[in-house]
Formats: structure tokens, sequence, C-alpha cells
């Protein structure tokens, strides 16, 4: 939705040209308005940018600026903050940022889906708003409750409150790290925290240092998006589902406090009974149709991200039921779904094109594709990569062109499936948990019924198999000693539910960032209905004889789908997510020189290949592509003179569908 910025600073005032600057560095994630608050001991401005819309300078709202910032450049205080703007709820003046309300102001990123639900609760406690916003909501519900009000939001957020009355700061970040938010802390009580790790680059107080150490785990072992540490030496990741107060009066160094825990994990030792499940399956559809329902409050036009597979599928048929609701009577709009696609010859691994087709026709909506080209790679990677701030495992060109045709097509919001496998058991190293802990006289039965179902899961089988053998007989214990051992690249010990909550809380981060990095580069938000806080609570409940049954993965959630979509979607036996034909690229194909001659050519991955003691001759594809994006990230973010990165936004260049029906 935002980009936000906030700088404290007692002893060194900054100035707000630093601030600008930082701001400047999110235009991409909110080219539609731009604003500040400088706070320097009682006095107080807020302050327009460039950006501002003309009607916010104009309308007497209690957030109306009182100058611009380029006039003020010089302006310094021990508080300032900043946004950038993507106006998608309440388009008016009124929701303009940092927003007031009495001795509160606010930089809000991201979303609070029950914003109408708290807004009348708080209305009837007393409360009055002026406009549409979920941001006004915030503010009362923290008016009401203080910090406990976090607790209340269904929702995605990074914000940041300044309550002048208390002279204190809080910094909060939604429960599941959905929104990204990114702090570095002072020995005199500094803070200063953005959106992305690129504005706070432009802070004086800030240089840029590499983190060896956690480069050198990037290349062994890949991305890290739930750790503390990012491969930026003295900047981590704020912890999602945490809050921090700070007060200004007294600064100090202060730890963030968590405001939610994940549940405990399911008892996986409660049997498949037919009826609770039919009990379970419609509680799933109810919630899932609900969160559809709520992430499509907006007031711009938006669309769903469509792989083919499952949960995108089922999203969107959910947000058309939903579109059937509001249209009743009066006509029904007519959906957008955007998919990257794979045909050209030697692609077609990669390919779910024929699936999109099927719900397309099913569902009648109009159908937006487009086919990465190994020709477009080399441009479009820089600009990954400088999205990001941090290098991510591949190149994620399929996410890139989706949400660049998404931006083509004038939508600003989609709805996306990211969360539903880690929850429902998608992967198939749940199979190999399932199958460690399936009671013994049913064990061979199961592996029989999922190896005859599900294509690519016979080594989760025959792994699940042999560790079932050994817990029977060494214990758990033994069994994750073992699996350490044979770099099994897994625990195959714990439960289904236990496996699922730890991806939850680690994998699932990566993803996250994924989504929300690639798709705010082109200025697009990605809503995810599977990151509701309900349907996450509900499903860590299920039992995982709910979850994989009959042998298949997933089957609460293909038993809810049964009867609404295709078949040959809904009972699918393969999974290929959203693919990139990168082996075809890479190895023996159009891109390998290429790949090769960024690697050869940065002294930074050969220096990284040193640590690790390996050739990048000799490793696997994936490797070779963590060292190609390793080396573009420094040269981006450290080797080009003044930091100039890559334009993102809306300036950038429109990707063009390859077909549009």
């Amino acid at each position: 939705m935002c980009g936000i910025v906030v700088a404290f600073s007692p002893r060194e005032p900054t100035t707000l040209a630093s601030v600008v600057a930082m701001t400047h560095a999110l235009r991409h994630r909110g080219p539609d308005d731009e604003g500040y608050l400088v706070v320097d001991g009682q006095r107080t401005w807020r302050l327009a940018g460039a950006d501002t819309p003309m009607a916010v300078l104009q309308d007497a709202t209690a957030s109306r600026p009182q100058g611009m910032a380029q006039h003020h450049a010089n302006l310094t205080g021990t508080l300032l903050m900043g946004h950038r703007r993507l106006a998608i709820v309440d388009l008016s003046p009124l929701g303009h940022q940092p927003m007031r309300r009495g001795d509160l102001h606010a930089v809000f990123n991201g979303e609070i889906y029950n914003h109408w639900e708290l807004r009348a609760e708080l209305e009837a406690l007393g409360h009055e708003f002026r406009s549409r916003s979920d941001t006004e909501v915030l503010l009362a519900a923290y008016e009401q409750w203080g910090a406990q009000c976090l607790v209340r939001f269904n929702g995605m957020w990074a914000l940041a409150i300044h309550d002048a009355k208390r002279s204190k700061l809080l910094i909060a970040r939604d429960r599941f790290g959905v929104k990204p938010l990114y702090w570095w802390q002072g020995a005199g009580g500094e803070v200063v925290c953005a959106s992305e790790i690129k504005a706070l680059l432009r802070h004086p107080r800030i240089q840029a240092r590499e983190n060896m150490a956690r480069c050198a785990a990037f290349a062994r072992s890949g991305p890290q998006a739930w750790s503390p540490e990012t491969e930026f030496l003295g900047i981590e990741r704020f912890p999602a589902g945490h809050w921090c107060e700070f007060n200004l009066a007294v600064p100090n160094r202060s730890a963030a406090q968590a405001f939610w825990r994940s549940p405990q994990p399911a008892n996986d030792d409660e049997p498949f009974d037919p009826r609770n499940a039919e009990s379970l399956s419609g509680r799933y559809l109810e919630l899932l149709d609900d969160a559809v329902r709520l992430r499509m409050r907006v007031d711009v036009r938006f669309g769903t991200a469509l792989s083919g597979g499952l949960d995108s599928s089922s999203i969107a048929l959910l947000v058309n039921d939903e579109l059937q609701r509001r249209g009743a009577g009066r006509g029904v709009e007519q959906q957008e779904v955007f998919s990257s696609i794979y045909r050209s010859a030697g692609l077609r691994d990669s390919d779910e094109s024929g699936f999109i087709a099927r719900v397309s026709a099913r569902l009648g909506v109009r159908s937006n594709v487009v086919e990465p080209r190994a020709c477009d790679v080399a441009s479009a990677h820089e600009r990954v990569i400088w999205a990001l701030d941090t290098p991510p495992l591949n190149t994620l060109m399929s996410s890139w062109h989706t949400f660049g045709l998404v931006a083509r097509r004038g939508v600003v919001v989609t709805l996306d499936g990211q969360g539903a496998d880690e929850q429902l058991a998608g992967y198939s190293r749940y199979v190999r948990n399932h199958l460690v802990h399936a009671r013994t006289v049913r064990v061979v039965d199961e592996a029989r019924a999922i190896a005859a179902r599900l294509r690519g899961f016979g080594a989760a089988v025959a792994e699940g198999l042999a560790g079932h053998a050994v817990r029977r007989v060494a214990g758990r214990r033994f069994l994750a000693a073992l699996a350490r051992g044979l770099r099994m690249g897994g625990d195959p010990a714990p439960t289904v539910s236990e496996a699922m909550q730890e991806d939850f809380a680690t994998h699932l981060q990566n993803l996250l960032l994924y989504a929300d990095k690639t798709s705010m580069a082109w200025s697009v938000e990605s809503r995810m209905p599977f990151m509701d806080v309900r349907l996450v609570e509900f499903l860590a409940s299920v039992p995982s004889s709910y979850k994989i049954h009959n042998g298949w993965t997933k089957w609460l959630a293909r038993h809810a789908m049964a009867e609404r979509l295709p078949g040959e979607v809904v009972w699918r036996t393969d999974k290929m997510g959203w693919a990139i034909p990168e082996r075809e690229w890479f190895d023996g194909g159009p891109l390998e020189e290429w790949l090769a001659s960024r690697i050869a050519g940065s002294a930074f991955a050969r220096e990284i290949l040193a640590i690790g003691r390996v050739s990048a001759a000799r490793v696997p594809l994936s490797v070779r592509l963590r060292i190609l994006n390793l080396a573009v990230w420094h040269e981006i973010f450290f080797e080009q003179a003044g930091r100039p990165g890559r334009a993102l936004g809306r300036d950038m260049p429109l990707i063009s569908p390859e077909v549009s029906r």
C-alpha cells in the first residue's frame, strides 16, 4: 500500500532533506502522495512533497501540510516521519499521511481489513470519523486501547505512531510479517526504520557494509527472511508480530515485544472422521470466503494472480462469488486474472497455461498472460535485485512479469495464494513426515496411495518409509540426528503439524518478502487471503489427518472445492507452483554464458566462493544462481557510485501481454 520512514535522533537532529531523500527511495511503493512530519520539542511541522496532490494542500483537513518540504530542506528535528502513498481506500485528501488525530500522528503501510467493523465498534464508544480510511481507524483504536489495539486488527501492516501527549513513539509489524520493516538502532537511543533497506542507506548515520557471515550463509543455504540479520551489517528486520515503544523524553535502546504467538501445533494423533471432515471443510470454506471478501474492500481496480494451481484458483472462484453478490440485479463485473506461462519449445515443464485456461473458462474471467523470455532476464534481473534489497533464492521472473502485467492493465491490488501450502500440507516434505508418524499397520497402504496419486513424490515416500522404520527402532531424536548427518535438507522427525508450524515461521517468510517486493516494485499491492488471522488460527487447530488423506495432500482444500472447480485442477497429481524454466535457460541454454561471465567478473562472488572453498563450475545451478544474485546485489548496492539503483514503479517500461482475452 505504501512506504514509511521514521528517524528518531535525540542528540544529533536529522535534517528534513535526509528524510526526503530516504522517502524518495520508496516512491515506487507510493506514487500517489507524499508527506512529512518534523518534531523538535514542542514544535511540529507537517510538510508536503513534490508528489503531494494539490487537493491535499487545499482541503482544510487535520493532516493538511503547512508548507512544502523543498522550501524547508534544512529544517531539523529529533523525530521525523516520511510517507509515500499508494491510494487504495478513500482516495480523497482525507487519506493523506502522516495522518493527524488530536495529539497523534501516524504513518501506515498496509491494510486493516476489518476496519469497517472496528469503526462501528469505536463509534459506539463515542469516536467520530471524517474519512473512510483505515488509518484513521488505527489512530482511534490506539486512542481507545493503546498498543493493545494491535490484537484487534485483521490485516497486514508496518506502522509508526507519534503520541505527543505521552512523548512516545510506537512501531509495530503485522503478525506474520507480510509487510516489510527494517530498523537500525544507535548507541545513543537513535532509531531509524523504513519499509526498505535502500531508504535506510540514505540516512547520513547509516553506512552500507556487507554482513559477510550472512552473505556466506546465503550462498550455502539460501535466504532467511525470518532472521533478524540481513546482508547489511547493523540493519535488521523488525520482527513480525511485535511492537516497540520508545520514550522520546528519555531516549534509550528498546527491545521489541510480541503481541501474537503461533498457536500450538494440532494433535496429529487424531484419526480421520468423515463427519468431522465435512464440518472442518465447511468452516475452512466459510473463513476463506470471508477473507477474500474483506480483501476486496478497495476503491481501485483489483485482480487475481492465477497460477493454475488449487490455491489461486480457489481465490479466483471466491472473488467471482463476491462479485456476483455485489452485482446482484445490476450486472456483474468481470474479474481480471494474471498469469505467467511458458509455451515455447523446451519450456513446457514450467508451463501451467492449460490449467489456467480451464479455470478461466469455468469462471468466465478476463485472462491476461505473459511469457517471460530468456532475452529479457538480464535487464529485469537487476531491477529485481534492487527491488528486493537482499538477494533472493532465484530469478523470480514469473512473479516479476506477472505483476508487471498487472500494472499494465491499470490494476492496483491483487489477491494471491501465498501461505496455503504451509498450512494445508502442500509440499512433498510433509508426506515424508506423515509417513514417519503413520500407524505401522497403515504406513505401507498410505505410501502406496500417495505414490499412486501424486507425481514427483517418490523420494519423499521412500524417505518417509525409511524414517518410519528408524523412528520405531531408535526414536525421534536419533532420526533427527541421522537426518542432519545425512544432510537430508529437512527434519523428518517432527509431526506434520510441527513441520508446518516451523515452515510457517521460516520458509514462508521468504515467499511473503518476494510477493511484497515484486508487487510493490510495480506499484501494486498483493493481498493474501490465506494469511487471514482467523484462517491461520483455525488451520493450525486442524489435525494433519484432514490435510493428508487417502493419498492426497491438501485434502481439506481439495474436498472443499471439489464441486466448484475443474476436476483436473482440484485433483492435480503434480505440484508446480510459480515455476521458472531456469534449468532450460541456464544449463546449456541461452543464458549459460551470461551467468558464467557475471560470476567470473565479480570480485565479490569470487570472495564468497573462496570462503566456501568451492568452484562455480562445480556447484549445482541453484548455488550458481545464488552466487549470481549476490554478485549483482553487491554491484548495485556497493560498487556503483552513489548507489544509483534501477528505476522502479511507474517509471519502468510496462510489460506487454502475450495474450489478453
